[in-house]
């Protein structure tokens, strides 16, 4: 027997290559939700929900229709979703395609990177996951191959621009200015993966390359454009078999006539010799929700067409799963007797339904959503399964087809719900982020510089206007972590959670709790790898945790076995000199976020009963950290760039634990 083939997740193609680290991601679909998102981005990140929130970074852009729910700043740490700039100005019906596009860097930092396309017919949901039958297609490009001419590779490079132009173009649609926040955190590579990222994209674009196998529908519908795209990854003949599948078909009342875009597909295609006119032809649905295709069975077997409902896919999810069909697919090939093999095939899969607005219409405010998808001609296909084919070579293993019964009662469709309605769209608000500033009667949110607060208003959360004036807003109650914003647009009131920075630049973050030495040490001792996040109530919510957490007994240090001792010099003495033999063998690449790291660590220590016993010495325990044999050469001196973002760190610090002004200690370093 041969072997199952093993099921296949979405959430899977977020993984991180080995040897690789993650860098900037962009994400574009109609739909998406919280649980989907966090699994993916963990994957992507290999950071918990926890170290996210902690981490206060941004790693993904996600751009979704306008009219679904915005995701708030504190339900996806790690996730910003854009809203649309101009609604006014939308220049398709849905956003309905559905990319992803992952970027990752070497973790030798030696220059060497990868890219890595995703296109599904699913949305980002567990639903897609859990319950549904889509399809994915996934390349990667990777630096080393620019120095080939494979001819793979040079049609994989030739896909990634094209599909780079479509986020390109979303890119001007959407509103970045929350992406312009990363600038002002230390430590984070979010400016610069997006900047590497485009510049891998430009240089991925091949010179007179082939036609690429990725299409949109800017331009035209993706009707017009399928004999092209089929001529272009595989040869003319016309093939006598074909499969046509939608998780939706066209809507409106039930005329018993044809369905329109499946007879115009058939049409187009025999018109381009790509199909033969006694073609087998069978339409794949979901029984229960198949639009008009529930009244329009006779007309379609009176035309020789089989109504089938999709498979179920048993060796990918077992017999007793029930899934239903929301892939949006075509499959041509030639059959011919005697042999199991799929002559000549071709495959098109993607975000576009086979309706008039994701498959026969280009992209309009009015008329078509805008589509993706791929259309590539798969090599060494088999119609069966037997004991001589690998199972990862049967087409009924890789699309949602069979041929064991077709359905021939009307009775056995169902037209099922409609789409369901539009929401408010999820609009740009005046001001992407605030930032925080402390205050002894509790904090100030202030908008960037170049914003006009008299354009909105911050709700406290009893959802009452907070008290503004030309330094910001008052906030009496603990720091949050988001604030609801609202705001009126051409007469309609908006409202819509921002996220707010600290002083640390992070976004959204989960407040740093307390600290005694033996946890700063490791937080500080397995750099770069990501420090642990508090787990507790501030994953979720904008209050901290009451008790800081605490290292696990068995790995702390312990006195008198190289630990830090219970004598508050000797506890200080020892961290600094930990301190300062670690940092001078970080990686200059490293030495920003070794800078954030070792601001955030200390700043997490300013309560500490030792800190307060140096004070009572008169004394400045950072000041050996600014002596130069302390630093790496990079960094010994404020001239360079990298030691002056040490000193301003060393500063911020100083300020922090009000030992600016106390001597050094032995005198002046």
């Amino acid at each position: 027997m041969a072997k199952p083939v093993p099921p296949l997740s979405l959430i899977q193609y977020f993984d991180v290559p080995d040897d690789y680290r993650s860098g900037f991601c962009w994400m574009c679909g109609y739909s998406a939700d919280a649980l989907f998102l966090n699994q993916a981005i963990e994957r992507f990140t290999r950071e918990t929900r926890a170290q996210r929130a902690s981490r206060g970074a941004l790693s993904v852009a996600l751009m979704l229709d306008p009219g679904h729910p915005a995701i708030c700043p504190v339900e996806v740490p790690g996730l910003v979703h854009l809203p649309i700039a101009q609604e006014s100005a939308r220049p398709f019906r849905l956003l309905h395609a559905k990319v992803v596009l992952l970027c990752f860097r070497h973790a030798s930092f030696d220059g060497r990177w990868r890219v890595r396309w995703v296109v599904s017919t699913g949305n980002w949901t567990r639903q897609t996951v859990e319950d549904s039958l889509d399809l994915v297609w996934s390349i990667d490009v990777a630096s080393e191959d620019l120095e080939t001419e494979d001819a793979d590779v040079i049609q994989r490079r030739a896909d990634f621009s094209a599909a780079w132009s479509l986020f390109a173009f979303l890119q001007a649609q959407f509103d970045l200015r929350i992406l312009d926040a990363t600038n002002r955190l230390p430590g984070v590579e979010t400016q610069d993966s997006m900047h590497k990222l485009a510049d891998w994209m430009e240089a991925c674009a091949p010179k007179d390359g082939p036609p690429a196998r990725f299409i949109d529908n800017r331009a035209s519908s993706f009707l017009a454009q399928l004999p092209h795209a089929i001529h272009a990854v595989a040869d003319s003949a016309p093939r006598n078999y074909l499969a046509m599948g939608s998780g939706f078909f066209e809507g409106g009342l039930p005329n018993r006539q044809l369905p329109a875009v499946l007879g115009k597909i058939v049409a187009t295609l025999r018109e381009h010799r790509a199909l033969t006119g006694t073609a087998n032809i069978d339409v794949f649905v979901n029984p229960a929700a198949c639009q008009v295709v529930a009244s329009a069975l006779p007309a379609m077997n009176l035309q020789g067409w089989d109504v089938r409902a999709a498979a179920s896919m048993a060796p990918l999810f077992g017999r007793h799963a029930s899934r239903s069909l929301h892939a949006k697919f075509l499959f041509s090939a030639s059959e011919k007797s005697g042999s199991n093999s799929c002559h000549r095939p071709w495959v098109y899969l993607g975000s576009g339904n086979l309706t008039g607005p994701g498959f026969d219409k280009k992209m309009s405010r009015d008329g078509g959503n805008l589509e993706a998808g791929v259309v590539f001609a798969p090599i060494g296909l088999s119609w069966y399964a037997n004991a001589d084919v690998a199972p990862e070579t049967v087409i009924t293993n890789l699309l949602p087809v069979h041929w064991d019964h077709s359905i021939d009662d009307i009775d056995q469709l169902s037209v099922g719900e409609g789409m369901p309605p539009h929401g408010p769209p999820f609009v740009a608000p005046p001001v992407a982020w605030v930032v925080w500033a402390s205050t002894p009667e509790g904090g100030r949110l202030q908008p960037p510089a170049g914003t006009t607060a008299t354009d909105f208003e911050i709700l406290d959360p009893a959802e009452q206007p907070c008290y503004m004036d030309e330094t910001g807003f008052s906030w009496s109650a603990a720091k949050p972590r988001q604030v609801l914003i609202r705001w009126t647009l051409e007469g309609a009131e908006h409202r819509c959670l921002i996220p707010v920075m600290d002083e640390f630049g992070r976004l959204a973050a989960s407040a740093l709790t307390a600290l005694d030495f033996e946890s700063a040490w490791w937080a500080l001792e397995n750099f770069p790898a990501v420090a642990d996040g508090d787990d507790g109530p501030d994953d979720t919510g904008d209050t901290a945790p009451n008790d800081p957490k605490k290292p696990d007994s068995e790995a702390a240090p312990s006195a008198g076995a190289g630990g830090v001792s219970s004598y508050p010099v000797r506890q200080m003495m020892e961290l600094v000199e930990r301190i300062a033999s670690r940092q001078t063998v970080v990686l200059q690449t490293d030495w920003p976020a070794w800078c954030a790291r070792l601001e955030q660590t200390l700043a997490r220590l300013e309560e500490s009963p030792v800190l307060g016993y140096f004070r009572t010495l008169d004394l400045n325990p950072l000041s050996p950290l600014r002596v130069p044999a302390f630093r790496p050469a990079y960094a010994e001196t404020g001239e360079s760039a990298y030691g002056a973002m040490y000193e301003s760190m060393l500063t911020r610090v100083d300020a922090r634990w009000k030992t600016a002004e106390l001597p050094a200690l032995g005198g002046e370093p």
